[in-house]
């Protein structure tokens, strides 16, 4: 005896969920220096002393919550500890277009900094990158107040001695 699958139920909808939501007093200001100054901001626990970049309002390590004052700058290079080169296409949620491809993602620490961030890289060949190399944030001419900003961190090439 054969048994059939039964068809799903399923109710087809669309619509919009229009939202607002606040980033916080930290987000905030993160985002206006990054747009005033190019300046990078992670906050540190005032108990543990652990650097949060992007900044948080509070510590992941100890639960402390934290305020304006525990906001630092931190240093626009870092180091790799990860990466992939991305080969098919997606729609970028900033443009609404196709984001262009191949591109770089990576996952670094910027130095002064405790947690890893993962943003776009300059190298879209993976046998040229590794492990340990450094990165440094580029921005935008004319900014906007948004992680968008940062075009990309492009890695530093060590320079050949003779």
């Amino acid at each position: 005896m054969s048994k059939q699958k039964e068809k799903p139920f399923e109710i087809k909808w669309k619509t919009d969920l229009p939202y607002r939501y606040s980033i916080g007093k930290l987000s905030v200001k993160f985002f206006e220096e990054l747009k005033e100054n190019k300046k990078l901001l992670g906050s540190k626990c005032p108990k543990c002393g652990k650097v949060h970049f992007p900044p948080r309002t509070v510590c992941a390590e100890c639960f402390i919550k934290m305020e304006l004052k525990d906001l630092v700058e931190l240093d626009k290079k870092g180091t790799l500890h990860g990466f992939t080169v991305v080969n098919y296409p997606f729609v970028d949620p900033q443009t609404g277009g196709l984001r262009p491809f191949p591109y770089g993602y990576a996952l670094f620490k910027l130095d002064g900094a405790d947690t890893f961030t993962m943003h776009f890289i300059d190298e879209t060949d993976y046998t040229k990158l590794k492990v340990g190399m450094r990165v440094e944030a580029v921005f935008k001419d004319e900014r906007k107040g948004n992680i968008g900003d940062i075009i990309y961190f492009k890695v530093i090439r060590e320079v050949q001695k003779p």
